[in-house]
């Protein structure tokens, strides 16, 4: 594998196209439906959770389609869901310059057509439904010539997000890759999103450093977290009001906040919210939390993504003074140990 990706950067160092940030792609996805009744479908951006992002687009007639305007080729999906709640569909494709065309059969899975970067990529689909790491890895290195530059600067992104969702460890030469296009990719949303990701490899674990960030309270003013915890002991606490498991630990937290409060002790809750944040002030109310509470918003700050976390529902995060993170989704009573010796009873 490491063979692979050594040639895969030495193609992309000789790659004679290079991407201009100038450039633009207008795509026009136009699908068909086989077998299949629904009256709407859901057009994501790949790099999203379908859960709560995306655009409704009409279907008519057993068709559908929309028009993408995009700065360069990037990942999609689109989500069907039959009227059986149980019974939904996802078809990634890549939204390049020009038509694609999609049909889907409730028989046969589905079909992407046209666009030289829609065929590469359902061959690279196919190869990573049948886990062939290695000969992925060897595929990608032929979309290194220049010309493919945007298609594998998404397959990078994607195997990035693919690591940290299962908690994988960060391969050094996927991470080279990243480099390489991201100074061709200078304003892309993908060597944004590239380096939050990276720096969560890097720094979120025991032994690394919290990952600062600036998010709004539930009055909208705009908070940065090391204001807060700088000097301090400090438990990061990612939460949402729908994780009942997240809510469990924070009210086992109350306890130990408030005999270390005025010793140099810190909670900072995030709670992960969509739409509004009406459900997350009835379970603040209802919890009983004293500590400041900020919002992420929809995933504005992708605080989850800068966490490792994906779509999970939380997690707890504990720093010394210096920010330094001492452990991972610590349980209540090793938060206590951990005070005792650093902040004595």
């Amino acid at each position: 594998m490491a063979n692979c990706l050594r040639w895969l950067i030495l193609f992309l160092f000789l790659g004679n196209v290079v991407f201009a940030d100038e450039n633009k792609v207008r795509c026009v996805v136009h699908g068909k439906l086989v077998g299949m009744e629904v009256e709407d479908v859901l057009l994501v951006d790949a790099t999203l959770d379908s859960r709560y992002h995306g655009t409704t687009v009409t279907v008519k007639n057993h068709c559908f389609e929309c028009v993408l305007e995009l700065p360069h080729a990037e990942g999609y999906k689109l989500i069907f869901v039959t009227r059986k709640p149980w019974e939904w569909y996802t078809v990634p494709f890549i939204a390049e310059d020009g038509k694609v065309d999609i049909t889907v059969n409730v028989d046969k899975n589905y079909m992407v057509k046209r666009g030289k970067f829609n065929e590469r990529y359902q061959e690279y689909r196919e190869l990573q439904q049948q886990e062939i790491g290695w000969k992925r890895y060897s595929f990608m290195h032929k979309f290194c010539e220049g010309q493919w530059d945007e298609l594998y600067y998404f397959l990078v992104i994607e195997e990035l997000q693919r690591r940290q969702m299962y908690q994988s460890e960060l391969d050094e030469e996927l991470e080279r890759a990243y480099h390489v296009l991201a100074e061709k990719f200078v304003s892309s949303d993908y060597t944004r999103l590239g380096k939050i990701l990276l720096d969560g490899f890097h720094n979120v674990r025991s032994g690394g450093h919290y990952v600062d960030f600036e998010a709004p309270d539930l009055e909208g003013n705009k908070v940065r977290l090391s204001d807060i915890i700088k000097g301090k002991v400090a438990v990061i606490d990612l939460w949402a009001s729908w994780c009942m498991p997240c809510r469990a630990k924070a009210k086992a937290m109350i306890p130990i906040y408030e005999k270390y409060k005025d010793r140099g002790f810190e909670i900072v809750g995030v709670a992960r919210e969509f739409k509004n944040t009406d459900r997350l002030k009835q379970a603040i109310k209802l919890d009983g939390y004293p500590w400041l509470q900020l919002v992420e918003l929809d995933d504005g700050c992708r605080i989850w993504t800068q966490y490792m976390l994906g779509n999970a529902g939380g997690g707890v995060f504990l720093v010394d003074r210096d920010g330094k993170i001492l452990a991972v989704n610590p349980k209540p009573e090793e938060v206590q140990k951990i005070l005792e010796q650093k902040l004595g009873e």
